[in-house]
């Protein structure tokens, strides 16, 4: 893994085409992100889950930032909040932040994985867009992937098993790899999922990862119905 690079800039990195620098249609990545965003707060102890009311609470455990300005502004977000909320309600939030992609996207330019250009949409719009520059950091990130979904592995370390499950379940390894291959790894993936660490912070973590999953099955789900 690229020294200090986060749980939402490899879900970013994993999400864009490589030569194109645009996302994968078909994906909820901005759930996966948002996913990876509160996870990375929790494993780090800024945040920890307080159950009240039969509902899981995020609750700022410590103040002080990580280092990362986009997950550091969603710590501030939510330690700023006039009411406290649930997993399910602070995943949509984040996700529907502002410039979400192009504030990480642009984080992973000042580091020289991507580069920062512009594309013309119908002459006159102009879209912001990401190519790879230096592809070491993702084809690093995709080897462990691969080694995690395609090894049959029992011991797996936390952050890899978030990022695979936020990465299935937004769709986006169905691109990276082929969704015949990640089909025919179903039993491997829920296994992943499923699987509960013995610290606390990483507990955490993993319970903030399945509410994105279940968040992210929820609007495709919306999307399904609305579209036909």
């Amino acid at each position: 893994m690229m020294k200090n690079l986060r749980l939402p800039e490899e879900i970013l990195l994993l999400a864009l085409k490589d030569e194109d620098g645009t996302t994968y249609s078909a994906t909820s990545w901005p759930y996966a992100v948002a996913g990876a965003a509160l996870a990375e707060l929790l494993l780090e102890e800024r945040l920890r889950l307080d159950e009240r009311k039969g509902k899981k609470i995020l609750v700022v455990a410590n103040r002080n930032p990580i280092g990362d300005p986009v997950v550091d502004q969603v710590l501030e977000k939510i330690a700023n909040a006039q009411k406290s909320a649930d997993m399910t309600t602070w995943l949509g939030r984040v996700a529907g932040m502002k410039d979400l992609k192009h504030q990480i996207a642009e984080q992973l330019a000042l580091r020289g994985v991507l580069q920062v250009d512009t594309h013309k949409v119908v002459l006159i719009f102009s879209q912001r867009i990401y190519p790879e520059l230096d592809p070491a950091p993702e084809l690093e990130i995709m080897h462990r992937v691969e080694h995690a979904v395609f090894s049959d592995e029992s011991s797996l370390d936390t952050r890899t098993a978030i990022l695979v499950s936020l990465a299935h379940v937004s769709g986006i390894l169905n691109p990276v790899f082929g969704k015949k291959r990640i089909a025919e790894r179903k039993e491997r993936l829920d296994k992943i999922a499923e699987d509960r660490p013995s610290a606390e912070a990483a507990r955490a973590a993993i319970e903030a990862t399945r509410a994105a999953m279940a968040a992210i099955m929820a609007a495709n789900v919306a999307i399904h119905v609305a579209t036909s």
